[in-house]
């Protein structure tokens, strides 16, 4: 049986927390990495923070009208998306799916047209 939960972003806490006299520290979720997607394959920017475990957990939201295509790789030496190979997205759908721990980035190609897709880090489904 494996373990469900809520999707949580990646937050990083910005020093030690707790303890007599210590201020509570502030922390900040990573951001999302949003890009503009066309009909053509393009490619994201880095996804921030890492998690050392064997998979990860990535949102993809997908803010076109039109399906998206999604492939996930090492940033910087990812295969471009296809409609035809690629993990599909319907238009409006926000979507949780596990990768391997080295992804650090996304290509995305539209059905057609233009459209934002958003990316998030995070752990859980």
């Amino acid at each position: 049986m494996s373990e469900v939960r809520a999707f949580e972003p990646m937050y990083s806490p910005t020093g030690p927390s707790g303890g007599t006299g210590v201020a509570t520290p502030q922390g900040t979720l990573q951001p999302s990495v949003t890009l503009a997607a066309t009909a053509a394959s393009s490619a994201t920017a880095v996804f921030p923070g890492s998690i050392p475990s064997y998979k990860q957990q990535i949102q993809i939201a997908n803010q076109a009208t039109v399906w998206a295509f999604v492939n996930f790789g090492v940033f910087g030496n990812i295969a471009a998306a296809t409609i035809a190979a690629s993990y599909p997205v319907a238009p409006g759908a926000v979507v949780v799916v596990t990768v391997d721990k080295e992804v650090s980035g996304a290509t995305v190609i539209l059905a057609s047209g233009t459209g934002n897709v958003t990316f998030t880090r995070g752990e859980g489904l």
